[in-house]
């Protein structure tokens, strides 16, 4: 691959440094400093040599690429082809690679950062695992790259591991892609917030104009570390104020240790998407790719279809499970409430001068067996109506009360409360007591407090206004 930038800048793959340690580019400016322009120009340059690309945008800029080349563009308004669908990822990396189909994703249209960054991540996995067999060129480009590869993951709405997988991703992409025919290009408005790793890893850098509130960062924490090094032959890199005047399309480039000011001179193939937005094009579309296009459309669709009926099947069991709880926590309530009834009633004391006698009551025995049968009847009833086996594995044992009263305890501390009693039942204990065996220090505070009194107003616990018990 050649990729001319202008009349005294190419890139030769079969040259070095390229031949050895592959094309690893890095295009870094403020707004109207040309990324994007150059980003698109090396990617025609690609297409036109037979390769194949891959672009993640914000916004619609590569679509214009459609009008001389054969690009399938997923979401956005200009020029779309399908819809975004963040799922199966392998299926579309099967289609870039074996079928090489260029893609462009509008990645605007996922609303949530946690899935665009996994789907990302595990896209590229996959397509250097098949690159492994097809060795096809491919060139990946990556707007917004500080939004992928953050120096910091603080403030994100992903979680760090989510941004660890596309790190790590990114760096597979570095450092192995000379031996699996991937080149990247990172492109990002923001150098100073993309993981250091990423910056040091890029074996060409482009360095564009800066707003002045940026240059600072850009001195502090990009420029810096080739003033440590000390090897780079223009001085520019030491005075970041020089890229303030920098006109569009004139760039700082370091490469290796030389570092020198070049100027984009080749002209574009087709129009820059961010001035002129149209919202068709005619593509040169190959029936291979239009094949491939269907098959892709018919796996997502089927993806989609699948994944639907999961979630409305698991969303029924969950309101099946969630009712049956509801019934089952209610009938063991008042199972324990009835069988506290019946241990009371169904002995009654008869005190004579000679002595105490206990006298059973047939009458209350038959009672406290009606009362028992029916609260049996209502059970029944219940896991009749729901009988599947996921629902019946999910139910507490019926003498465990804590389990059942587990999800409604108020707090951890009533938790920890009801479960010492329950586990050392028939044992006393004053409130210093289990401060002590629980391990507080404070049993003054308000969720203590609330713990007791949510316990006792459950009839959870017994008390005599010293000692408390579980029977």
């Amino acid at each position: 691959m050649k990729l001319k930038i202008g009349d005294n800048f190419i890139i030769d793959s079969a040259q070095p440094p390229w031949d050895v340690e592959g094309i690893r580019i890095c295009l870094f400016g403020g707004p109207g400093s040309g990324k994007s322009w150059t980003a698109a120009l090396l990617s025609e340059q690609w297409l036109t040599q037979g390769g194949t690309i891959v672009a993640f945008e914000p916004r619609s800029e590569y679509h214009t690429l459609k009008g001389k080349f054969d690009i399938v563009v997923f979401g956005g308004v200009y020029g779309k082809d399908m819809e975004f669908l963040p799922v199966t990822p392998k299926v579309y990396a099967k289609a870039l690679v074996e079928d090489g189909v260029s893609m462009v994703f509008y990645t605007s249209d996922i609303e949530k950062e946690e899935t665009l960054i996994s789907f990302t991540a595990t896209f590229i996995k996959h397509v250097l695992k098949l690159q492994e067999v097809h060795k096809r060129p491919i060139l990946l480009i990556m707007e917004e790259a500080q939004e992928y590869a953050p120096l910091s993951t603080r403030g994100r709405q992903a979680p760090p591991w989510i941004y660890g997988r596309m790190i790590k991703a990114f760096k597979d992409c570095f450092l192995q892609g000379r031996k699996l025919n991937v080149s990247t290009i990172a492109v990002s408005p923001r150098p100073q917030e993309i993981n250091f790793t990423i910056r040091q890893l890029a074996n060409l850098t482009f360095y564009g104009k800066f707003s002045p509130q940026d240059i600072g960062y850009i001195d502090r924490e990009c420029f810096k570390y080739y003033r440590q090094k000390g090897e780079y032959s223009q001085a520019a890199i030491y005075n970041a104020r020089d890229l303030l005047d920098l006109p569009t399309g004139k760039w700082l480039t370091i490469m290796g240790k030389e570092a020198k000011f070049i100027q984009v001179t080749e002209p574009r193939k087709t129009r820059h998407g961010a001035e002129t937005p149209k919202l068709t094009y005619i593509a040169p579309r190959k029936q291979q790719t239009q094949k491939s296009i269907e098959s892709l459309a018919k796996s997502l669709k089927f993806t989609i279809e699948e994944q639907q009926k999961e979630g409305s099947e698991l969303e029924k069991l969950r309101k099946k499970l969630k009712y049956v709880d509801e019934q089952y926590a209610k009938l063991a309530q008042d199972y324990e409430k009835i069988k506290l009834q019946a241990e009371t009633l169904g002995k009654i004391k008869i005190e004579t001068p000679a002595s105490t006698q206990v006298i059973e009551t047939p009458a209350l025995e038959k009672v406290q067996r009606e009362t028992i049968a029916d609260l049996k009847n209502k059970i029944l009833h219940v896991f009749n109506t729901y009988p599947e086996p996921i629902i019946l594995t999910k139910q507490p044992s019926a003498n465990n009360i804590y389990e059942v009263w587990k999800p409604k305890m108020p707090s951890r501390c009533a938790k920890r409360i009801f479960k010492f009693l329950v586990d050392t039942k028939g044992a006393k204990y004053t409130k210093s007591q289990l401060a002590v065996q629980l391990g507080y220090k404070n049993t003054s505070g308000g969720v203590w407090s609330a713990a007791f009194t949510f316990l006792k107003q459950n009839n959870l616990i017994q008390h005599d206004g010293k000692y408390l018990w579980v029977k």
